[in-house]
């Protein structure tokens, strides 16, 4: 057989792999997104709203300034006239490179996708809420252990500070730091936030490596 021909059909051979990978990945995600997660009932009332929004690739958890500690406001730079933060995680490169699908390149995506890559927190300050915000009614010990989970995603230097990203952020009110954990196909920025909502008692999805597998239960 020529060489040509060889090559040729090695290269199907691996389009065809890879398509199938792709594909069974989504159908994982998509059984993982329908079944929910069975929370027990919680000891207490409903009185602190927190958000989940997606700007069509990743989920930011939102908090009310006012729920955050005063030192984690200080840590942040967060100026006075804010209402609102919101935290996403994510691949870093991916995070800083890709705000929108209009920005998406292959080669990001690919490396997002098959190397555990360092990560970095995506922070956005808001001045009041927006009509695709997703609401979510929580008590008090319930918005506690997602505080501590946001909180404790973030990585620390030697000295204990948050570590700041020089990148242009998405608008001007939006900025990176160094974030803690490795970023996989497996634990994407938006199961980061599910794992979130489950470590907080909140009905969501088993595993949801898109935003719609949150969402979907969030909305409902």
């Amino acid at each position: 057989m020529p060489v040509v021909l060889k090559i040729f059909k090695y290269l199907l051979r691996f389009l065809g792999i890879l398509i199938g990978a792709i594909l069974l990945y989504g159908l994982i995600a998509l059984i993982g997104g329908l079944i929910p997660t069975s929370p027990g009932k919680q000891d207490c009332t409903p009185r602190q709203q927190v958000y989940i929004a997606s700007n069509g690739l990743h989920l930011d958890i939102i908090f009310p300034k006012e729920y955050l500690d005063t030192n984690w406001v200080s840590d942040l730079q967060i100026p006075a006239q804010t209402e609102y933060v919101a935290f996403g995680w994510g691949d870093r490169a991916f995070y800083v490179e890709t705000p929108t699908w209009d920005d998406f390149r292959l080669s990001v995506g690919l490396r997002a996708v098959f190397v555990n890559s360092a990560t970095a927190m995506h922070v956005t300050r808001y001045r009041g809420t927006r009509d695709d915000w997703r609401g979510l009614e929580l008590c008090e010990t319930q918005v506690d252990t997602l505080k501590k989970y946001v909180l404790t995603s973030f990585a620390r230097n030697d000295t204990g500070d948050l570590t700041f990203i020089e990148a242009p952020g998405y608008p001007a009110r939006d900025q990176f730091y160094e974030a803690r954990g490795d970023y996989s196909f497996l634990k994407t920025c938006n199961n980061w936030v599910n794992i979130g909502l489950k470590r907080a008692g909140v009905r969501t999805a088993i595993w949801a490596p898109f935003d719609l597998g949150v969402l979907w239960y969030v909305e409902n």
